[in-house]
């Protein structure tokens, strides 16, 4: 063997040890932690999940049981907004991904919801959720036991007209920052469901006491709205006492007691005005879906984050 062949060996035996050191340094790319991945939506980019009269999108827990069904919270956006808003609010997409259930976002006809007393008569709302409950619960692995009804502004009025008409839908209800409108209803069908409303006493866009709009309908008054849901008057003192509450985020919460069934009435206050936020809904989950939630005292001042 000559003195270039030796040569030529060695260059070669370089290459191959580089290489090998290469695939061991570099090697396949790791398998990605789930909990690292970035929820995404479930239903067509285009469109959404479908529905007769309308659509909606649904974001699943990333971390739910193998072979289990998972809770969900249903949202209802804001004038103005759309599921795509949603879905796209990491505060609520987090707050649903830590408790292991499925975001739904309902989307407004013409950005709006068309319940009674509101400006938009788009479509029958109340037949739009039931259809995509109904989707919901053939296409993906969502419980529908175990559903609670989230909203803010006219999307919390939404929340509370399903809270009187579709009660045994959801094993819930918290809205935020919306009421009944006028003309307010005369009563709601039964059972009384549970409830958590938290609202803003400095929020002029949707007053406690309600406004009257240019349009001529009229925002309902969240005291008289309670008074519908439970007219058996545990709720009837609330109004007169509405002193000192918490600064944004924290709220100071009152339970309401003597009303008839085990539902759970509460009425949550911050002095701030027409604002939302994801741990509210959070709260709101923690406390109606376990059943061995403790109650609250009677106008006790709770603060929560």
């Amino acid at each position: 063997m000559t003195a270039r062949d030796l040569a030529a060996g060695r260059r070669l035996a370089r290459w191959v040890v580089a290489l090998a050191a290469t695939f061991v340094l570099t090697g396949p790319a790791p398998a990605q932690n789930p909990a690292d991945r970035k929820p995404v939506d479930s239903c067509p980019a285009e469109g959404g999940c479908l529905v007769d009269g309308g659509s909606y999108r649904i974001i699943l827990p990333q971390q739910a049981p193998t072979g289990q069904r998972s809770g969900a919270i249903m949202y209802f956006h804001g004038y103005q907004g759309s599921a795509e808003e949603t879905i796209a609010d990491q505060g609520l997409v987090g707050v649903a991904q830590r408790l292991g259930v499925a975001l739904i976002a309902a989307d407004g006809m013409g950005r709006t919801w068309s319940y009674p007393g509101s400006p938009g008569h788009n479509r029958d709302e109340f037949a739009y959720v039931g259809r995509v409950l109904d989707d919901v619960a053939r296409r993906f692995p969502v419980d529908p036991r175990r559903i609670m009804a989230s909203g803010f502004s006219q999307g919390g009025s939404m929340v509370w007209y399903l809270a009187c008409r579709m009660p045994a839908r959801f094993a819930g209800f918290a809205p935020i920052a919306g009421a009944f409108w006028e003309p307010l209803p005369s009563g709601c069908a039964g059972p009384r469901p549970n409830l958590i409303h938290v609202h803003g006493t400095s929020d002029t866009t949707v007053p406690l006491a309600g406004r009257s709009l240019r349009s001529g309908y009229r925002q309902g008054d969240v005291f008289k709205s309670l008074a519908i849901l439970a007219p058996d008057g545990c709720t009837a003192s609330w109004a007169a006492d509405t002193k000192a509450p918490a600064d944004p985020p924290e709220l100071t919460c009152r339970q309401a007691r003597g009303c008839a069934g085990p539902a759970r009435l509460e009425l949550c206050l911050h002095a701030g005005g027409h604002i939302a936020s994801a741990a509210w809904v959070e709260r709101a989950w923690k406390l109606i879906m376990p059943p061995e939630a403790p109650p609250a005292s009677v106008g006790a001042r709770l603060t929560f984050p």
